[in-house]
């Protein structure tokens, strides 16, 4: 059975696509298992929940959690789900999308991956190497640009703070996009396309050039 992975930028409407997949399932009667990395701190502890306000529930899953016994022991119980849906893919383990292979392939389950391709910085989180390494099948949830005016593809997921973009820091910190964030001094999140993203990459750098300029003597 395969594994898929469906990857966009934030605000793409991944996890929105997952939940009415997965509904999709129950309509038919079968039987969806949705999981989600505990990292995902948007969404309420023990649901997956979109900007636009749908939810479901789901079993929240840590780092060191092995899926395939998860799934396992979920079937074992005779609750054999018939589809494992997984939001926030990027923050899984390279181990635990292993497991999720072999899932597929032990109990011919698919198993539908959705999240991030990439960091602020534009380079892979763990799980999103791991799953172009190991999915059958790799699609692209395609956004636009949030720059004004701009009708390019989305590529990247630019951080911000105060208005101001930022390339440093921890790589997970979890934030929402600019139009639900007014809080000062909170990290957020806006999609941009290549030529706007590196835009901001050269404003960062002329901006810590003069800030460490200003720090001299």
């Amino acid at each position: 059975m395969k594994i898929y992975f469906r990857y966009g930028t934030m605000d793409s409407s991944k996890t929105a696509r997952l939940l009415m997949d997965a509904n999709e399932y129950v309509q038919r009667g079968e039987n969806p298992l949705l999981l989600k990395p505990v990292q995902d701190t948007r969404s309420k502890t023990g649901f997956i929940e979109s900007r636009i306000g749908l939810r479901a529930p789901c079993i929240d899953v840590e780092a060191i959690d092995n899926l395939t016994a998860l799934v396992t022991t979920i079937v074992k119980g005779g609750d054999v789900p018939d589809c494992v849906f997984i939001d926030e893919a990027q923050f899984l383990t390279m181990a635990q999308v292993i497991q999720l292979r072999i899932v597929a392939d032990a109990y011919k389950i698919p198993v539908m991956c959705y999240g991030l391709k990439t960091d602020f910085r534009g380079l892979l989180f763990e799980g999103s190497r791991a799953l172009f390494e190991n999915a059958n099948r790799v699609e692209e949830v395609k956004t636009i640009c949030r720059k004004k005016g701009c009708k390019n593809k989305a590529m990247y997921n630019g951080r911000f703070k105060n208005g101001l973009p930022v390339f440093d820091g921890e790589t997970v910190v979890v934030g929402d996009t600019a139009d639900r964030t007014s809080e000062e001094g909170v990290y957020y999140y806006i999609p941009k396309c290549s030529v706007h993203f590196f835009e901001d990459f050269k404003q960062y750098q002329k901006d810590k050039m003069l800030g460490d300029a200003l720090n001299i003597g």
